[in-house]
């Protein structure tokens, strides 16, 4: 199944990458692959979505 995660950060965003890798890393069990990932930002709201397939049980 195919899911997406939201992940934010406020002010300058340099720490979102590091955010999504530790999301990743603490999910590795639940993700089967990484689909994508886009960064965005609006003003200083800085976001990523994570596209994956999730792991069937």
């Amino acid at each position: 199944m195919v899911k997406h995660m939201t992940i934010v950060d406020y002010g300058d965003g340099l720490d979102l990458k590091e955010k999504v890798y530790d999301w990743i890393s603490k999910n590795e069990e639940k993700i089967l692959e990484i689909i994508d990932i886009e960064y965005e930002n609006s003003g200083n709201i800085f976001y990523a979505m994570v596209t994956y397939e999730e792991r069937s049980d």
